[in-house]
């Protein structure tokens, strides 16, 4: 038959578009755990018959290409003549295409006359799936077998109904089995979801008029991306990036990139990155490719479609034995510390190639805690999960954003209303830190202050990165760096600890206090605009001191403006 011409393509295009936000909204609606409901640590989307993204949510995207690197496996792993559309598979294993662990993918088929022509899929953070700590990941895992339940494609469901034999083997060896239970059911029904509003457009438009809608729509994301690197001139450029240490307490790791745009695809190299870790954070190479997609999009067209068109313009290098590509069975269970890092670090690469495009250095430490506690009400084991993110980098026309998770997290912080009701933890504090964002001509995003008081016993994981001075998000143009991220400690005994990344047993009183960096400056402070000082120190951004020593401002002057001195004396 003759491709669909562009209108009926469009409108496809747009239906699974529609398809894939229609599920994502149906799984945070009906899952069970403030991971996936409340923080949006999720992503569903709709595939060909063969695996390849054709539409995703605009939620996480350190899930950017993921689920199509799990697929493929899926799909080997049947006889393509037992498939019906009454089945549902499931994964999870990082060396079979997935990110780590937590994250349990789930697809399934749309088929058509014994032929599958599409895939519906999801892919879920969740609470726990076993292993040595509460919550499963694990800064100090020194292999994949510390980190829990490793699924291969299997089968979940057949003919409609759920395989309860695996269920239950699932629940019998995590933490919270009930919520991880209710968490994959509504993935189940999200996907379903997917297959009836795929059906309804097969009804409308047929079946190969959908196909090719969904082969000529991903070729035209393809010369979308393409079209935008062409506008750029070429170049190359290298970046180093670092993490404060391996989780067992090694010297710092480095992650080396290198760029290159040639004509109209894009390079990306790591040689030159550490060795794979004996800790947890090392990345799967999906999760490092993950972020590789993300920075180039970001780059060239971040407004473009979230589908398989953007990889077929990139050409990855991810040395293998690397920390960016480790050989099995290297733990990988904090693998978004260094996916994180590696975005921050591809960043700054093209920002030298591309001077407009440069931002200073945001907080990539991802600020986490997982923890066993006993439910308020019930008394069962349930585990607390929090992120907190921090300042992002100011650029060449503004300010960088405050307290938000920078580019592949979009995870959203535990609402402190969730957490009092569902755990045994008051949330005593929640605040933008005054200076911690880096001065410039335009300032740093500010980090936040969180504080947890346990009212129960407690037993977790807790961690972040760039508590290091030198790893501090860096400042650009002449702009300073934001501060270093830290926790602390406070028991109720009245006995403090400074910890970077820690499993801590916790008492009835003890507090744990989590600051996340600020973002780093752009240009010379001194250049600020005066009633852009002004107005951060009356929204309490800045201190009057920094007002006056870093920005210089003329705090008589001030006083002037704003008619009263209480105002802008600060701190």
């Amino acid at each position: 038959m003759s491709s669909p011409d562009a209108i009926t393509v469009a409108v496809i295009s747009s239906a699974l578009k529609a398809t894939s936000s229609e599920m994502s909204e149906a799984l945070r609606r009906s899952s069970h755990s403030p991971i996936i409901r409340e923080m949006l640590d999720y992503s569903c989307a709709v595939f060909t018959a063969d695996g390849e993204t054709v539409s995703q949510d605009d939620l996480i995207p350190a899930f950017l290409g993921a689920m199509a690197s799990t697929l493929p496996w899926v799909i080997d792993s049947v006889d393509p003549g037992d498939i019906s559309e009454g089945d549902a598979f499931m994964a999870n294993d990082p060396y079979m295409g997935n990110t780590h662990t937590p994250d349990i993918q789930i697809h399934v088929p749309v088929v058509h006359d014994g032929k599958v022509i599409a895939w519906c899929g999801n892919i879920a953070h969740h609470s726990d799936v076993g292993g040595t700590n509460p919550g499963t990941e694990g800064f100090a895992n020194e292999s994949i077998f510390e980190e829990g339940l490793r699924i291969p494609p299997i089968r979940l469901m057949r003919n409609g109904e759920v395989n309860d034999d695996v269920l239950n083997l699932i629940k019998n060896n995590i933490r919270d089995p009930e919520s991880t239970a209710g968490d994959l059911r509504a993935q189940l029904a999200a996907a379903r979801l997917g297959q009836r509003r795929i059906n309804d457009l097969i009804e409308r438009y047929g079946v190969e008029t959908t196909i090719e809608a969904m082969k000529t729509s991903l070729d035209q994301s393809e010369a979308r991306i393409r079209a935008a690197i062409s506008e750029r001139e070429d170049g190359t450029a290298q970046a180093e990036g670092w993490l404060d240490d391996d989780g067992l307490g090694s010297d710092p790791v480095k992650i080396a990139v290198s760029v290159e745009v040639a004509g109209d695809t894009v390079k990306v190299d790591l040689t030159g990155t550490d060795d794979q870790m004996a800790g947890g954070l090392n990345m799967s190479d999906t999760a490092a490719r993950a972020a590789i997609i993300f920075a180039v999009k970001a780059v060239f067209d971040p407004s473009g479609p979230h589908d398989g068109g953007v990889k077929r313009a990139v050409d990855i290098h991810l040395p293998k034995g690397s920390m960016a590509n480790p050989e099995f069975p290297a733990a990988v269970s904090l693998r978004h510390l260094g996916v994180l890092r590696l975005a921050d670090t591809l960043i700054h690469a093209f920002g030298k190639l591309y001077p407009d495009l440069a931002t200073a250095g945001s907080f990539v430490g991802f600020s986490s805690m997982a923890a066993s506690v006993r439910h308020p009400r019930v008394g069962t084991e349930v585990i607390i999960q929090d992120d907190l993110g921090g300042g992002m980098g100011a650029h060449s026309t503004g300010d960088g954003l405050d307290a938000v998770d920078i580019h592949l997290g979009n995870v959203q912080q535990l609402p402190a209303e969730i957490c009092e009701l569902q755990y045994p933890v008051r949330i005593a504090a929640t605040e933008l830190v005054p200076d911690s964002g880096g001065p410039g001509e335009f300032r740093g995003g500010l980090g936040m202050r969180r504080v947890y008081e346990f009212l129960d016993d407690g037993d977790g994981v807790f961690y972040s990165e760039q508590t290091r001075d030198q790893f501090a998000p860096a400042g650009l143009m002449g702009g300073e760096p934001g501060t270093a991220a830290s926790l602390v400690v406070e028991r109720a005994n009245g006995k403090v600890e400074t910890i970077s990344k820690a499993r801590l047993q916790l008492a009835p009183g003890d507090r744990v206090i989590t600051t996340t960096s600020g973002g780093g400056g752009f240009g010379d402070p001194r250049r600020r605009e005066r009633s852009a000082v002004i107005r951060d120190l009356e929204e309490g951004k800045i201190t009057a001191r920094a007002a006056q020593d870093t920005y210089g401002l003329d705090m008589l002057s001030a006083e002037a403006k704003t008619g009263s001195q209480s105002e802008v004396s600060g701190p």
